[in-house]
Order: structure tokens, then C-alpha cells, then sequence
């Protein structure tokens, strides 16, 4: 066995790349849409931070 030949190195794929090759092949999403879900009451927004969104760190 030579052992003298480099194995190959895979460059990682972006999800751009990836969504580029698989496109009519299958349903790739990279993202999805900002809607509101129509199914639940509205929630009313008031204040100065109601778009703030505060997670855990």
C-alpha cells in the first residue's frame, strides 16, 4: 500500500451551494417567510419594545 498519495480534502458546502445543486432535485429551503399565523388571536403591540425579542444566554 503507497501511502505517499494525499487523501482528498472536501471544502465544506455553504447552504447557497448546496441549495444551488440540489435545486429541482428537492425542496430545499434555506429560510422561511415572516408571516404572522393567521390560526391564533392577535396579539396587540404596545409600547416603546414590543419587537424586542430577549432570549436566554
Amino acid at each position: 500500500m503507497d501511502t505517499s498519495e494525499k487523501p482528498v480534502v472536501r471544502q465544506h458546502e455553504t447552504g447557497w451551494s448546496k441549495a444551488r445543486r440540489l435545486r429541482g432535485k428537492a425542496a430545499l429551503r434555506t429560510c422561511l417567510p415572516a408571516v404572522e399565523d393567521r390560526g391564533t388571536p392577535g396579539v396587540t403591540h404596545s409600547g416603546a419594545e414590543w419587537n424586542i425579542v430577549r432570549g436566554e444566554d
